[in-house]
């Protein structure tokens, strides 16, 4: 299907958006275009949920000669049912058709902003169509193991696969809850035709709330990539010259990895244009150094106003802030590390993903260390 996906993305139109000359920052025109796409994918995700239950279930009710059933009997368990193999069969068709309206929708919104953002125009939407594919698919990379960074790094394996089990069942788990309770509220009054479509409005909501996530995700990837770049351009040349130097950047890219436990694109490319703008070699850690509150300490004002300015930007750069996250934050502020707290860092991101840039953040953390 890959093929269809490339297919369909290299179809789309290029549209006209107007844009400014800050790549890194969204303009008024660009944030309306991208917030009336917004509301269409929205619109379009939760439509193929009528899919998922219209067609299965109002045939069932209203031909049912043709779903036809067949006896089954388990002799062991004393346990005799009819399985309804044509409705399962037609369930399963329908539900791939509804995956794939969504990942088209999906692919049509990453494309849209895009363009809206400058990230691509005609001439290079095809360079740019892998990375972009990767987006709407949701297919995450582990670019950070490439630079020995771990963000998993002491974590327990057990509990991380239980956490994902459950976020996979998700939608599966609320429906049947919702079965449950219209049962239990409406006891023999609970036909089957109320249960069958029971779980349609939380389906609509679901697909609804995956493809704002996934455009949500394109923004700041899009967005972050750009200011990223940015950065690049920007950061001080004579900073990190030696070993001691080059040693604090790396493990100052290790926290913020393992304070996200997140393998977020934005986090390798910024990992990337480090090591690389620095020349620092890569050694991967079993742990996080202990000592690396004092070394920030006693180094230069202008290295640990960098690591400082690494710090905030990687707790921005994919987009949220968790409470687990803020209280890092509010503790590094704690031991002198950073100079700001948790609710100004959270503004921050608040106006990184709103398209309003951190040029002020930049400014207060680059300037005094280039002059």
């Amino acid at each position: 299907m890959n093929a269809l996906y490339r297919r369909f993305f290299r179809n789309l139109p290029v549209r006209d958006v107007r844009h400014d000359g800050a790549i890194h920052l969204l303009s008024a025109d660009e944030v309306r275009f991208i917030r009336g796409r917004h509301r269409l994918a929205l619109a379009l995700a939760a439509a193929p949920a009528a899919l998922r239950f219209l067609p299965p279930y109002l045939p069932v009710h209203w031909l049912p000669e043709l779903f036809l059933t067949t006896p089954v009997a388990i002799d062991a368990l004393d346990l005799r049912f009819d399985l309804p193999w044509v409705e399962l069969i037609w369930g399963v068709v329908l539900m791939v058709v509804e995956l794939y309206c969504l990942v088209l929708v999906n692919i049509w919104a990453v494309h849209e902003i895009a363009v809206a953002t400058g990230r691509i125009d005609a001439a290079t939407k095809e360079d740019a169509a892998e990375s972009l594919l990767k987006i709407a698919l949701e297919e995450r990379g582990r670019d950070l193991l490439r630079y020995g960074i771990d963000p998993l790094l002491g974590m327990n394996r057990g509990l991380l696969f239980t956490f994902n089990l459950v976020l996979r069942l998700k939608g599966f788990l609320g429906s049947k809850v919702l079965q449950y309770a219209v049962r239990r509220l409406l006891g023999r009054l609970a036909i089957r035709e109320v249960l069958d479509f029971i779980g349609m409005p939380l389906y609509m909501v679901i697909n609804a709330w995956a493809t704002h996530v996934v455009i949500r995700e394109a923004k700041v990837i899009i967005m972050g990539r750009q200011l990223i770049d940015h950065l690049a351009e920007r950061l001080p040349p004579e900073l990190a010259r030696g070993l001691a130097e080059h040693e604090l950047l790396y493990d100052t890219l290790q926290l913020i990895a393992v304070s996200k436990r997140d393998f977020h694109d934005n986090h390798a490319r910024l990992t990337r244009v480090l090591l690389e703008g620095y020349a620092i070699p890569i050694r991967p850690q079993e742990d996080l150094p202990s000592d690396y509150g004092e070394r920030i300490k006693a180094a230069s004002s202008g290295l640990r106003r960098l690591c400082a300015l690494l710090l905030i930007l990687g707790f921005v750069l994919d987009g949220h802030i968790s409470w687990r996250e803020r209280r890092r934050l509010d503790a590094l502020a704690d031991a002198g590390i950073l100079v700001i707290r948790a609710d100004e860092v959270e503004r921050h991101c608040r106006a990184f993903v709103s398209g309003e840039g951190l040029e002020p953040l930049l400014a207060a953390f680059l300037d005094p260390v280039a002059g």
